[in-house]
């Protein structure tokens, strides 16, 4: 794919983000005043919410507690995008799909309890702004360009509804407008302000955001700004008065009403020209509790639009420009240019596992957990693969994680990998401030403060680990782990010694922490409270009380105390002599490893070896036969040459004399020399004969001779064979003496699931080697963090700051001031959707790694950006489980493909980031497609599970990976209450998918685990379908309350990452229609991730009749026992068919 198509693809991902909005939030009264938040649509002529006596603000609240306001204006169907693109690009013959169905909101933004606006929440809708403008200006226009313009414009004239203090602050939003306008829209924005103070009604707004659109077009400020201007103007002006002493500082000085917003509605619909097109209306109203200290944030509640739109534009232009980075490069490559001729398959060909996890492959450290518990086969192979292929280079590499085989076990050992090398670059330096150079900027923190931020060595940069998942819970799940003391279970008085920064860490992990190697950033919550735990800690909360340091108190203890720093140069010693010990201890074994790669040759050669001697062997046998038989032709020859010359010396003897020659008239004569003529010739054949004979005798002794010559040279080089096999097999046998289970040799196990098992050179010696390597790492980084003074310092106050939202700065001091935190803390989670905002001003491959976890379940859009970003990508997922939500429909992403000319591989609904990164990966295997004829190519393989009890593993992987790519290692565990079953309710009515029937029988099940001892939160209840979760959750409510143990129940969509003892699978459906169940049986991935959820116990609830026949479900009938269900009979309307 050449760049024009790169680009082309990047600018449809974007296409596809844009017209994809959030939905508006569903209407919502239960609980009333009480709930904890609402949801209902605003009348013209209904009382506002946040307005003095409204019910639900007359109640108080808590004084820590206050009700905040989002307000989404101008609801329209999601139909009417599919209809917009349809009339744009023509209409395409497949059927709208479900996700048809739904609202979005034309803008929003959100209101505290005072009635102000909350600065900055003013949000515009992407996809309405980009179908206004395809309505009116046709589908070869740029109709995607200047969003981000608008938006600004949009909300900096809202912004005008904020408080004094805070307009005041911000400057006067109008004259941000008229400035963003340009210089060709300045007085037309003026005009248009004007007419908002003096005059009312959409005529005039209207033409005064035409009047600014025919000077400026999609400028900065553009049409909605003015809209927006003139709608703040309109609520300023009548209402202004001069505060008194009296009056409350944030009484507001203007009144925002329902009327007053539907007509906004109406005046923007119209100006964007959209009202024809999308039809939008009305009002809904958000109002939802939060802390008063939150109040005046409106965080990410304003969601209405992609984060990503903006971020792909940026990308695609880059792409353009040749600035694309390796990763993305690949990532973006056609189905064609991937060399498919080159791929491994790791499950056919042993000896390339066998190679790629030699010890001299091996990390010489790794994550310093239980050193009983190391990778297995599989594992180790993908770890030393990524390290070998992306450690010194750029790229991408793909791993196929089915469920429960490891991945966040693997991502912690390259996680180890990357501080090791890290470690390296530090130990080159002569003292740790030598890794800082120039200064790049003064940044104010505060007015009393300002700190000069550096560049960094690029010898230590590029080893900073960023985690990227879908959700925040996700991310939150994988760096929680990390430092968590009990991920160095086993190991934990080691890892706890070193003591990095383990204070800091369990404040910003809110449990023990063995090390400050991971944070959650994310979202703005997120990253506030990371900052304020990480850089200022918790101050004393009395005399006497030491409070929680800081890294800011920490680096300022190391500076005040330098004796208390360990010594630079010993903590390098430390980690050096670590480094040698692992190096010695790898070589060791490399010399097995090659023993082992060894062996299959040298057993050749000696089969070879064998046959060559066996050849002369045979060859000689049969010489002797040709001896022998030669040798009695020559005694035969010889005798009759014997023969032949004493008859010819006899008839010379009877020679006729000339009397009888003369008698005869000397025919006597003449018969005699004919007769002794012939004998004569008969005599010489006969020596000719004899001469043949002894000449085949001499050919033969040679012959003889040099097969003598080939048999000794033979034996010698069996013996030789015998040899080198021979000590390569005392070699092999040694180590299995002195490391048994940790040779990874496939003839020592009975089978590829037995060797599949082996934890390769895991050996208590090198593995606690290993460890130590990675400890000392963590150490030098200590020492390196302590020492490295004023620039250290300054840098991170600067980090601290930035997460808070508070200084601007230059991308290369930003830049910086990132790696320097990477450099404290290794690992930083985000999901897809704030990586644009943390990260945006970031270049091409400004960062060193990036992982991203579940990547099947991510599209290949929201990847890109971080892909782009990094010099190396890690994607672990699995195609099998969780597949992307694509909220456009096929329809209109097909109208998108075609305007884009995009192959018709990068549909959206036919790809996820981990089907793009399989595809390149060279080491992986093929899978059987479970729902068509073919195979998929998958990354490298995790391929022992060792979550689910037998049952659950066996159901998974038959119909999940055509039941032999996942290897059963689930280690022995006590039995476990009750037993698998498929509950029977048969059913023939239903309220949607929810059946209440199968709600009876979850709450008998729900009360008979409670009997077996079987404590809530080790229960999940999950269903396919929404509504069956939510009659679920009633249930669960009637049964165990809401406390933090309580059953947990979400939809199989909410569960994939997470596990537990017990899962009850609450199928559903409507008995009238098969819609459901069709889609559910799709494919398997839905019930793979189900059913693998499940630890020890599985329970399926639904009737069994109507899903057996399920494709997929057939399989999960078969396997478990059948219990028919109370509730047919509790039920009159259930009866039993």
């Amino acid at each position: 794919m050449q760049g024009d198509d790169r680009a082309r693809t990047v600018e449809f991902w974007r296409a596809v983000e844009t017209l994809s909005p959030a939905t508006a939030p569903k209407l919502d009264r239960r609980g009333g005043p009480r709930a904890d938040q609402l949801v209902f649509d605003l009348d013209p002529r209904e009382q506002t919410p946040w307005s003095d006596g409204h019910p639900l603000t007359a109640r108080p609240l808590p004084a820590t507690l206050a009700w905040q306001f989002t307000v989404y204006g101008g609801l329209y169907e999601l139909t009417a995008i599919h209809d917009t693109l349809a009339r744009a690009f023509g209409h395409d013959a497949t059927p709208p799909d479900g996700r048809s169905s739904g609202q979005a909101a034309l803008f929003a933004f959100t209101v505290a309890a005072d009635g102000f606006l909350v600065e900055g929440s003013g949000a515009l809708s992407a996809c309405a702004f980009a179908l206004g403008r395809l309505s009116r200006e046709g589908p070869d226009a740029d109709w995607l360009d200047g969003f981000e313009a608008e938006e600004r414009g949009f909300a900096d004239g809202l912004d005008r509804l904020a408080p004094p203090s805070r307009e005041t602050r911000g400057g006067a939003t109008a004259g941000k407008v008229v400035h963003e306008l340009g210089e060709h829209a300045k007085e037309a924005a003026r005009e248009a302000a004007g007419a908002g103070a003096k005059a009312t009604g959409a005529a005039v707004t209207t033409a005064a955001a035409t009047a600014v659109t025919s000077l400026a077009g999609p400028l900065v400020g553009g049409i909605a700004g003015a809209v927006a201007g003139t709608f703040a103007e309109k609520l300023l002006t009548p209402k202004k008065k001069t505060a008194g002493p009296g009056t409350a500082a944030r009484t507001p000085r203007f009144e925002l009403t329902a009327d007053a917003l539907h007509e906004f509605t109406a005046e923007l619909a119209e100006a964007l020209g959209i009202t024809d097109a999308l039809d939008p209306r009305g009002i809904r109203v958000h109002c939802s509790k939060v802390r008063v200290r939150d109040a005046a944030d409106a965080g990410d509640s304003t969601f209405l639009n992609s984060f990503h739109g903006a971020d792909l534009a940026r990308i695609a232009k880059a792409v353009r420009a040749g600035e694309v980075g390796t990763g993305l490069r690949g990532f973006l490559s056609d189905a064609g240019a991937v060399p498919v001729g080159d791929r491994v398959d790791v499950r056919t060909t042993p000896q390339a596992v066998l190679a790629g996890v030699e010890p001299a492959r091996l990390p010489l450290g790794r994550w310093p957990g239980d050193p009983a518990r190391p990778l297995v086969l599989s594992q180790q192979f993908a770890v030393d693969r990524i390290m070998v292929q992306l450690g010194p280079a750029d790229g991408l590499f793909a791993v196929n994680g089915p469920p429960g085989t490891g991945k966040t076990t693997l991502l912690r050992d390259v996680i180890a990998a990357v501080l090791v090398q890290r470690a390296q670059a530090l130990a080159g330096l002569s003292a740790p401030a030598d890794a800082f150079s120039d200064a790049l900027e003064r940044v104010k923190i505060s007015e009393r403060y300002s700190a000069s931020v550096r560049a960094l060595s690029p010898a230590v940069t590029g080893a900073e680990i960023l985690v990227a998942t879908s959700g925040n819970k996700a991310a939150a799940n994988v760096t929680a782990e990390i430092p968590g003391v009990e991920a160095v279970s086993g190991a934990e008085e080691a890892a706890v010694a070193v003591d990095y920064f383990r204070g800091p860490a369990t404040h910003v992990l809110d449990k023990p922490a063995w090390g400050l190697l991971a944070a959650t950033l994310g979202n703005r919550k997120n990253c506030g409270q990371f900052a304020q735990r990480f850089w200022w800690g918790q101050e004393p909360a009395k005399p006497g009380d030491p409070g929680i340091p800081g890294m800011r108190r920490i680096l300022r203890a190391a500076r005040d105390e330098p004796g208390s720093v360990d010594d630079w140069a010993t903590a390098v010693r430390r980690f050096r002599d670590a480094e040698a010990t692992s190096t010695r201890l790898a070589a060791e074994r490399e010399q097995v490893a090659r023993a082992l790669i060894d062996r299959p040759v040298l057993e050749s050669g000696l089969r070879e070896a064998e046959a060559a001697l066996a050849q002369v062997q045979h060859q000689q046998a049969a010489l002797g036969q040709r001896v022998a038989e030669a040798r009695r032709g020559h005694a035969a020859a010889a005798a009759a040459l014997q023969h032949a010359t004493a008859v010819h010396r006899d008839h010379r003897a009877d020679k006729p004399g000339f009397w009888v020659s003369l008698s005869t008239l000397f025919r006597a004569g003449r018969a005699w020399h004919a007769e002794h003529d012939r004998l004569r010739r008969q005599r010489d054949h006969a020596a000719q004969v004899l001469d043949q004979w002894s000449a085949a005798l001499g050919t033969l002794a040679a012959e003889g001779s040099a097969l003598d010559a080939r048999l000794r040279e033979a034996a010698v080089r069996l013996d030789r064979a015998r040899y080198e096999l021979g000590k390569v097999t005392s070699v092999i046998a040694s180590a299995h003496s002195r490391w048994p289970g940790h040779v990874p040799d496939p003839a020592a196990f009975a089978g590829d699931d037995a060797f599949q098992l082996c934890a390769p050179w895991a050996d208590p010696e090198f593995t606690a080697a290993r460890n130590r390597v990675t400890l000392e790492a963590l150490r030098l980084h200590k020492a390196f963090v302590l020492g490295a003074g004023a620039p250290m310092r300054d840098n991170l106050t600067t980090a601290a700051a930035v997460l808070g939202g508070n200084p601007k700065l230059r991308d290369e001091t930003l830049l910086a001031v990132w790696q320097t935190l990477f450099l404290v803390v290794p690992v930083i989670s985000t999901t897809f959707a704030s990586l644009p905002r943390l990260f945006g001003r970031l270049g091409p491959e400004a960062l060193g790694w990036l992982f991203i976890d579940e990547a099947g379940q991510a599209t290949p859009q929201q990847t890109a950006g971080g892909i782009w970003r990094a010099r190396r990508s890690v994607l672990v997922g699995d195609p099998q489980q969780l597949e992307p939500i694509v909220t456009l429909p096929s329809t209109a992403q097909a109208a998108l493909l075609k305007r884009y000319r995009v192959a018709e591989e990068w549909l959206p609904d036919a790809t996820s980031a981990q089907r793009v990164a399989d595809r390149l990966n060279r080491f992986g295997t093929a899978l059987p497609d479970p729902i068509g004829e073919g195979s998929t190519w998958v990354g490298a393989p995790l391929r022992v599970h060792r979550r689910c009890d037998r049952l659950m593993f066996e159901i998974s992987n038959r119909i999940a990976y055509g039941g032999e790519l996942m290897v059963y290692g689930t280690a022995e565990r006590p039995p476990h209450p009750g037993r698998d079953e498929w509950i029977d309710v048969p059913a023939t009515r239903s309220e949607g998918n929810w059946v209440p029937a199968e709600g009876h029988e979850l709450g008998l099940l729900l009360d008979e685990l409670a009997g077996l001892g079987i404590e809530p939160g080790a229960i999940r209840v999950v269903s396919p379908f929404v509504n069956v979760v939510r009659g679920a959750q009633r249930v669960v409510r009637q049964k165990a309350g809401r406390g933090p143990a309580a059953v947990e129940v979400g939809t199989v969509h909410t569960v994939q990452g997470q596990e537990a003892d017990v899962v009850v699978i609450v199928l559903g459906s409507d008995p009238a229609k098969d819609g459901a169940r069709r889609w559910g049986a799709a494919k398997p991935n839905l019930l793979n991730v189900a059913v693998s959820r499940a630890k020890r116990r599985l329970y399926v609830i639904g009737d069994r009749r109507r899903w057996q026949d399920q494709r997929y479900f057939d399989t999960l009938a078969a396997a478990l026992p059948v219990r028919n269900g109370m509730a047919a009979v509790a039920d009159p309307e259930n009866g039993r068919r």
